[in-house]
């Protein structure tokens, strides 16, 4: 082989080298924060708090700066958790948290053995049957509500009556969900919910068996920011953000691991980072690992109520969730109100051939980014999107992302970042 042949291969492979080091990285930092050590980054095991240590010691390894003595900035609230027993039977069959049933986020503690009764459209719109229903006592029963949901029925008032417990039954059950999707509450509900998968259920059971147990527990928790300082402007900032925390874990086995929501937003915020870090930008860049996204963009609420600098020097922020895909391209939230940026970032995606399209959205009030806009900030949130059906379920772990767009997405931020930071 040719000295200027071996040359080229040696530098290709460099490169190739690279870029795969890049999507390793990326990698590894969602199977971290997926860990069972980390239990979900939610309410149990100070899963939480562990994450922010990590995204802390990752910026520790870039050498950020800080605005003050530390990374973190603390603030508190309550939320409801389930660390111990979460156990179901339907007459003598054991049910899986997570795979076959999900509890509401703000399920309070019941432990017994009730009745399952079954409430239909026959019941609701026969008058006699009816009569016998509004007089029975459901205060040992658990309804199953899913076939007067959504039915045509007469009596619509006694439909709504039903769905808000107003018979006062111990608690009601849906079991035909597609879909177990689950959340955070910040308070114990009047009575529990309990949803079943589709085919869960194979005969109508005659008793519930339950011992759920769950807690409101106060919680500090910690938005995690550090910045790189800019070699021109350092005085205006480029801000990128990722919330951190997820749902955490069901009962001591299920654990909502919440690998593209978001521990991918996190990691692409971590790559940007350290790429940043070698080569500084025009403008000082933050870096804000939210907590509390979940719970109600109470990470975000309070860092717009307390900044660590004026919101008015913060000439772009960039919020990141979802990231583990982009297949079908990426959605702009908040584009058309400001449509010069999101021709930007369309025209760069069109001349790099980076992702097959860069989806408009409008307002929204669906991530971290929207408190930060509500106070005059210019802030976008991308989101990738693909053939990907897991969302605050079980099933969104680091084996099922595929990153088939991370890359490309990637370096779509990262030129538009560097091309803002030369314009504007």
């Amino acid at each position: 082989m040719r000295k200027i042949d071996f040359l080229f291969v040696c530098i290709f492979l460099f490169c190739a080298q690279l870029q795969a080091q890049d999507i390793d990285y990326a990698r590894r930092v969602v199977k971290d924060l997926c860990s069972p050590e980390m239990a979900g980054r939610g309410y149990v095991k100070k899963g939480m708090q562990k994450a922010a240590d990590y995204i802390q010691s990752e910026y520790k390894k870039q050498g950020l700066q800080t605005f003050g003595l530390t990374y973190f900035q603390s603030f508190g609230y309550q939320a409801v958790s389930f660390p111990h027993r979460v156990e179901v039977k339907l007459d003598d069959k054991d049910m899986i948290a997570g795979e076959d049933f999900i509890v509401s986020p703000g399920c309070p503690t019941i432990v017994g053995v009730f009745n399952v009764v079954v409430v239909d459209s026959a019941t609701l719109d026969n008058p006699n049957d009816f009569k016998t229903f509004e007089t029975t006592s459901f205060y040992k029963t658990f309804l199953i509500v899913d076939e007067i949901k959504g039915k045509n029925i007469q009596n619509q008032s006694a439909v709504q009556k039903v769905l808000s417990n107003g018979y006062k039954a111990k608690g009601l059950i849906f079991t035909n969900q597609e879909k177990l999707t689950w959340g955070v509450a910040l308070e114990w509900e009047k009575y529990p919910i309990l949803y079943f998968k589709k085919g869960a259920f194979d005969v109508r059971p005659y008793s519930i068996r339950l011992n759920i147990e769950s807690q409101v527990n106060d919680y500090e928790v910690n938005n995690v920011i550090g910045y790189v300082k800019g070699t021109q402007y350092p005085d205006s900032f480029v801000v990128i953000t990722a919330h951190y925390d997820h749902l955490g874990m069901l009962g001591h086995y299920a654990q909502f691991s919440g690998a593209n929501d978001n521990s991918s937003g996190v990691a692409m915020m971590l790559d940007l980072m350290r790429e940043i870090k070698k080569k500084p930008l025009p403008y000082s860049v933050v870096f804000i690992a939210f907590a509390a996204e979940e719970a109600g963009l109470l990470g975000s609420v309070y860092y717009t109520q307390l900044p660590l600098f004026p919101l008015s020097q913060i000439s772009l922020l960039i919020n990141l969730d979802m990231m583990g895909t982009g297949d079908k391209g990426m959605t702009v939230v908040n584009a058309t109100l400001f449509p010069k940026e999101f021709q930007d970032i369309q025209l760069l995606n069109l001349n790099k051939d980076y992702l097959p399209v860069i989806q408009s959205r409008g307002k929204a009030a669906n991530s971290d980014h929207y408190y930060f806009a509500e106070k005059g900030v210019k802030a976008f949130f991308f989101y990738l999107m693909g053939e990907y059906k897991y969302y605050h379920d079980i099933y969104d772990t680091p084996e099922a992302l595929t990153f088939s767009k991370y890359k490309e997405a990637f370096l779509l931020i990262h030129d538009f970042l560097h091309e803002y930071c030369s314009c504007y």
